[in-house]
């Protein structure tokens, strides 16, 4: 029987090592993590403090050279003012003032829209194609005004082709009828 018993042991003792490698140079020992009984299922979200809001994230805007206030409550920024070749391309973006309601559409007459050159006084006048159309987005149906429909959740964006000044001018003052003037604006080349 004491036979019987050795033998028994030796085999429990083999089978209790089957399921453990032996540990070598080349194996990390690895830290065993504390078990842990799994989480129940959750019903509801966490409450974690944070609110989040359901709105869609508000376009992206440029840094603005100068702002004007603009008409029906709105806010005219100036963000670009870039000659390349012989054409000056300026940018406005037309938002509305906080607390204003009404999304009201604005028609600007292009041919009151101009801009002086400060070193010599010259004024110009928005570039139009072969065609006779003027060199502006958006342009109403009948080609003669921007017409500038405004968002609660996004500006909008006007463009305005115009000659480029003299390599030698610096600064131009913008005029855009019911805006102002933006004057002294850096002319980037």
């Amino acid at each position: 029987m004491n036979k019987s018993l050795i033998v028994l042991s030796a085999a429990l003792l083999g089978l209790a090592g089957c399921g453990q490698k032996p540990a070598d140079e080349t194996t990390a020992p690895v830290a065993s993590a504390p078990a842990t009984a799994p989480a129940p299922a959750a019903t509801a979200p966490a409450e974690t403090g944070v609110t989040r809001a359901e709105t869609a994230p508000a376009a992206p805007t440029k840094p603005a050279l100068d702002t004007q206030p603009g008409p029906k409550g709105t806010q005219v920024a100036l963000t670009k003012a870039l000659v390349r070749g012989d054409i000056l391309t300026v940018e406005l973006q037309y938002s509305l003032n906080p607390g204003i309601d009404n999304t009201p559409t604005l028609y600007e007459k292009i041919d009151q829209i101009n801009y002086i050159d400060d070193a010599t006084s010259k004024k110009y006048g928005v570039l139009k194609d072969q065609e006779g159309s003027y060199m502006a987005t958006p342009l109403y149906s009948n080609t003669k005004e921007l017409r500038i429909e405004l968002s609660q959740n996004s500006p909008s964006i006007a463009t305005v082709k115009f000659p480029a000044p003299p390599a030698t001018s610096q600064t131009i003052s913008l005029t855009i009828p019911e805006v102002g003037s933006f004057d002294g604006v850096a002319v980037q080349r």
